[in-house]
């Protein structure tokens, strides 16, 4: 072999264990937020509830400092709530998308236009909370 032919295979392996690495590192994301994402949002929007009250009564009594910096930290948990709610909308519609795309390899159409109505109905939730954040 000459040198420029071991030079590739190494260029090609060295390439070829990066995207390995890439892959798998994309799918444990994506894990995790199958996973938690729901539980993510609901903590968010429980923080957010629970700061915002006590901004109300440390402006009630007189700590107006105190209240400005709990109003941030109900704004913050807020906006966390709402991207988090907008990945678990992504994930089940990604989930419909594939099990649309199995029913219809395997030929079982009445599966695959349900699962394609419910990609739909979970597109246009994911585009609704898309224009929540935006706003």
């Amino acid at each position: 072999m000459s040198f420029f032919s071991t030079l590739g295979n190494k260029i090609g392996s060295v390439a070829h264990s990066i995207g390995q690495k890439a892959k798998h590192a994309v799918k444990r994301g994506t894990k995790f937020v199958h996973d938690h994402a729901k539980q993510v949002e609901d903590v968010a929007g429980a923080v957010s509830s629970v700061a915002g009250t006590l901004a109300t009564g440390a402006a009630m009594v007189g700590l107006e400092p105190v209240a400005g910096v709990l109003g941030g930290v109900a704004a913050g948990a807020k906006g966390v709530q709402k991207v988090a709610g907008m990945l678990d909308t992504a994930d089940k519609f990604g989930g419909a998308v594939g099990t649309a795309i199995g029913a219809a390899r395997m030929g079982r159409g009445n599966l695959a236009i349900a699962a394609g109505k419910n990609a739909v109905a979970q597109g246009k939730l994911l585009n609704a909370r898309r224009k929540a954040i935006q706003r």
